[in-house]
């Protein structure tokens, strides 16, 4: 779909005069002059943390629900009020509300809960903001959801390992029960660590819960219930693992509170997230080219195209420039390439806003009519990279800006042919040298996103061997936020390197290649950025049928894709 800027927007704005889900009601003097009682989640003894994987909590370890005593109000007024968070509120939050109370010395100071006039508590009546929880796994697991009644039998009985900090164990005491004593409870920098070496296969994996803004793209996040953070229409609000915060107190230090917050009331704010979807080949020719005269030429996007009109940036990398005097497809023809005009609806249709020019036939049907495609893709507003007019064009990324993310796409081919090479003069793909490493830096340093698209040698085989490894970790060196593989028509693996995410091979999106298995599977990879941060990379799968169109995976046929994949990649 065509980027549109946003305006950023919060879920409360507490005393400013704007309505939301949940808004403060008027105080009611229902707090005593005298200390008021709260109950609330107390720390996890030390015992708690540093648990080996593996090894089960002692019960004595788990949150214990205990009474504090709130502090009257001080007297005079003027006097400063006590602040203070029990654990179960998320770290991130107490620790803008611990600068929140730095910044007014005068009026707050911090404490522990148990000295509190003004206590920020998960166990409110009168929340003011919103932490969304996601539930997640390893990154190569096959199930995309569970039941909430089975997360709480996870949680409660130890059916499938649960690890997850002790703040987010003192969240979800609430919403889930107390935890049973095979959940471990590790330090939030072991996390990511524990959760991996913890995982049975890719069927039963080890799950934890964090906060959304915590996420990696080396997680997968599951869906609960059918409901997923990652979802354009999800809803907070509906969603079981969200976590509403307040303040109590005395109503009159209460109402001072909420007048004067201006720090975070939600982790999860959809203006400040983009959807980038990547794809592997399209060359619309030989049988691809037929089927499409013959059943309409939108037909090969029907179950793909919601997928990519989905995104706010959707990448198509068409291999082949069209020509006005293209000949009717020869459905069993050579690989000298060229698409009819027509077929550029297609393109239009699936919602792209990125071309990558990095295939090695756009020059098959002249160079005359690579600059009229070219111009035909400027012409409807899309942006064009990896290849271009001349070779100063072929390297110039596409940059977009959208909800405050800043993302930059590069690419080259190392695969030629020669005569698909941009030239000073001449129009082409852009050459694979070694500058491209020290651009990605550049951009990287500038504050982009860097998602990085190679034409590289087309191995039909789902691991990737050891130089392709090694020249696409090369970009991930030079600070890519994701390397695809554009040059793949076999679906390949995937890999994680300097925190960059890689797939080797997306495969044939829109091609006619049906010999073997592997080219018929597809991926549309969707990368889910937030606030200038790759969050998560969810996995459509595809199957390509009639030579043309590519349809949802059955469920077990995704499972098997999956599972082949995630092997060979070395998980």
């Amino acid at each position: 779909m065509k980027i549109i800027l946003g305006i950023s927007s919060l879920f409360w704005l507490v005393g400013c005069g704007q309505s939301g889900a949940l808004p403060t009601p008027a105080p009611t003097a229902v707090w005593p002059t005298s200390a008021p009682l709260l109950s609330v989640v107390q720390p996890l003894p030390a015992t708690a943390t540093g648990v080996v994987s593996g090894t089960a909590v002692p019960a004595t370890a788990v949150p214990q629900v205990t009474t504090i005593p709130l502090l009257d109000t001080p007297n005079p007024a003027s006097a400063r009020l006590r602040l203070a968070a029990d654990t179960a509120v998320p770290p991130t939050f107490t620790a803008a509300a611990q600068k929140f109370a730095q910044q007014r010395l005068a009026q707050y100071s911090w404490g522990a809960p148990e000295e509190a006039h003004l206590l920020l508590t998960t166990r409110s009546e009168r929340p003011f903001a919103r932490w969304v929880y996601a539930l997640a796994a390893p990154f190569p697991t096959v199930p995309d959801g569970l039941t909430l009644a089975d997360l709480q039998t996870a949680w409660q009985s130890g059916s499938l390992p649960v690890i997850v900090s002790d703040s987010t164990a003192a969240a979800m005491t609430p919403l889930l029960g107390t935890p049973g004593t095979a959940v471990q409870i590790v330090p939030d920098g072991e996390l990511r660590e524990r959760l991996w070496a913890a995982r049975p296969s890719a069927t039963a994996p080890s799950l934890t819960i964090l906060p959304f803004d915590q996420l990696t793209p080396d997680l997968k996040v599951l869906a609960l219930d059918g409901q997923s953070p990652l979802s354009a229409d999800f809803a907070p609000e509906n969603y079981p693992l969200t976590v509403a915060i307040g303040v109590e107190g005395e109503d009159t230090a209460v109402s001072q509170f909420h007048a004067q917050w201006d720090g975070p009331t939600g982790n999860y704010d959809p203006a400040k997230m983009t959807r980038v979807a990547l794809t592997g080949v399209t060359a619309l020719v030989r049988a691809t080219a037929f089927n499409m005269e013959r059943s309409g030429i939108l037909w090969p996007g029907e179950e793909v195209g919601p997928v990519l009109r989905a995104a706010d940036i959707a990448h198509i990398s068409n291999e082949v420039s069209f020509a006005p005097d293209c000949p009717y497809p020869d459905p069993i023809g050579g690989t000298t390439f060229c698409s009819d005009d027509r077929y550029f609806d297609l393109i239009l249709d699936m919602g792209a806003d990125v071309i990558d020019l990095t295939g090695n036939h756009l020059n098959d049907w002249g160079r005359d009519n690579t600059v009229r495609t070219i111009a035909m893709y400027e012409d409807a507003g899309l942006l064009t990279y990896g290849g271009g007019y001349d070779l100063a064009h072929a390297a110039a990324p596409a940059f977009f800006d959208h909800n405050g993310n800043r993302i930059a796409f590069v690419g080259c081919n190392s695969f030629g042919p020669a005569f698909g090479w941009a030239t000073e003069t001449g129009p082409g793909a852009r050459p694979c040298d070694g500058a491209l490493p020290t651009e990605i830096a550049a951009l990287r340093e500038q504050g982009y996103l860097v998602f990085v698209t190679l034409q590289y040698t087309e191995y039909y085989q789902y691991a990737p061997p050891p130089d392709q490894v090694q020249f696409f970790q090369e970009m991930a060196a030079a600070g890519a936020t994701a390397v695809s593989g554009s040059q793949a028509h076999h679906a390949q693996g995937f890999g994680f390197y300097n925190d960059a995410f890689i797939h080797y091979g997306p495969g044939n999106l829109f091609f006619d290649q049906m010999d073997m298995m592997g080219t018929r599977q597809t991926f549309v990879d969707t990368y889910v950025v937030v606030d200038g941060r790759l969050l998560s990379v969810e996995l459509w799968t595809g199957l390509i049928e009639n030579y043309a169109r590519p349809r949802q995976m059955t469920p077990a046929e995704r499972a098997n894709l999956l599972q082949t994949i995630f092997q060979a990649s070395g998980w």
